[in-house]
């Protein structure tokens, strides 16, 4: 499994996100650096499409959001805000950077559903979090999650440019 933690902050991928994210949150009026370096991270963390599903005990990938829902819910409280904090993620980056996705398939999943599971993800992994850093930045994020989504949507359409789709095809992200 890919590990982008492992990433050097020196390394041109990781600086080409930084650099997208900064001038998204420009785009969208927020200018707060605890989510300017998460969203970085988060565009870094899901890289490849493995990283997008959680999974679950036995290494099954959760693909449904009202699955994700009852995982959070039936987990170990100790697990509890991870979950939950996937969840915020997922949707958080499908709503950013696939939302013609929500209307695919069978059935058309109405965005403010995502919207408001985002949200509660993430207040919920602020609730169970005991570090008061992470805390902060989850709030953050459940209280900014529209601007955000609005902030990956900007990074969406400005790495659909065929520069940056070469330049993605060049570091093999794409």
């Amino acid at each position: 499994m890919f590990d982008w933690t492992e990433i050097p902050n020196n390394h041109p991928v990781k600086q080409l996100f930084r650099n997208l994210t900064d001038r998204a949150l420009t785009q969208t009026s927020l200018t707060d650096r605890d989510i300017h370096q998460y969203l970085s991270d988060l565009l870094l963390e899901m890289l490849y499409v493995e990283s997008l599903y959680p999974h679950d005990e036995q290494g099954k990938r959760i693909e449904y959001l009202v699955d994700m829902l009852q995982w959070a819910e039936e987990a170990p409280r100790r697990q509890r805000k991870t979950h939950y904090k996937r969840i915020g993620d997922f949707t958080l980056f499908v709503l950013g950077m696939f939302p013609e996705s929500l209307s695919r398939g069978r059935r058309a999943i109405p965005r403010s559903y995502y919207q408001d599971t985002g949200r509660h993800g993430y207040r919920m992994a602020s609730e169970l979090e005991s570090d008061s850093g992470s805390t902060v930045v989850y709030r953050k994020m459940a209280d900014k999650f529209d601007p955000c989504v609005r902030s990956l949507n900007w990074v969406r359409e400005y790495t659909s440019d065929p520069f940056y789709q070469y330049v993605l095809r060049e570091f093999r992200v794409m």
